[in-house]
């Protein structure tokens, strides 16, 4: 299996696993607004045969670019689960990730955290699983929920935003304040294919350290008639 196959099974297994109960130790308590907007909600039910959505990737501070993300919905099981493929980002900035299959919620979400703990990991030498942990536990107790409004052909629809600040006052973090103030930002809403109008993470610059504010944003754009290899 192949490296990125791994972590992205790693990570389903500890984001997805959310979904059987907010707390693992008491299998009653109930999930968070977060966790059900973001996990338990079946995004891709409002697609109904196969095509690709596109969202623009836009990554500001240093070394910025803008780029985009095709997520491929190619199969529809009779059950309304899907087969997906990805091609994230294009040329010198393109990453694999695995396909994957049976999936009601949208695994772009999976995909996006993925390539931010990568990130995370290169820039500290802290493992990744470290990350990840810290933002499955956050989706529990920590994530704010409000609605909102987007606009979507010219129409203001209902939405919904989730923020979550997964590494405020954690100690191991104080020397990379930028890190430990993160914020990851999720709207969601079922009036876009797919379910999510973006998903982005900011870290603020700090002025002692020297670090530079890097921010980096998927936005949902459009959809195109599906393409791709064969499964």
């Amino acid at each position: 299996m192949m490296p990125r196959t791994i972590a992205l099974c790693l990570l389903a297994a500890s984001l997805l696993g959310t979904a059987h109960a907010a707390d693992p130790t008491d299998p009653a308590t109930p999930l968070s607004r977060a966790q059900i907007a973001l996990f338990e909600t079946p995004h891709l039910a409002n697609i109904d045969h196969p095509e690709t959505l596109i969202y623009r990737f836009t990554r500001q501070g240093p070394d910025g670019f803008t780029d985009h993300v095709a997520e491929d919905i190619k199969l529809i099981h009779p059950n309304g689960t899907k087969y997906v493929m990805f091609n994230f980002l294009t040329g010198a900035h393109h990453v694999f990730y695995p396909a994957v299959d049976e999936f009601r919620g949208n695994p772009l979400l999976m995909v996006f955290l993925e390539h931010d703990v990568g990130e995370m990991r290169a820039q500290t030498g802290i493992a990744a699983a470290y990350f990840r942990n810290r933002i499955r536990a956050a989706f529990v107790d920590k994530a704010e929920t409000a609605p909102t409004k987007i606009t979507l052909d010219g129409h203001d629809v209902a939405a919904e935003q989730i923020t979550l600040r997964p590494f405020a006052d954690n100690q191991r973090l104080e020397h990379l304040p930028q890190i430990q103030k993160k914020t990851y930002r999720f709207v969601v809403s079922q009036e876009i294919p797919g379910g999510f109008a973006e998903l982005a993470t900011e870290e603020p610059g700090d002025q002692a350290s020297g670090a530079p504010s890097v921010s980096e944003t998927l936005r949902f754009d459009k959809v195109t008639a599906e393409q791709g290899a064969t499964p």
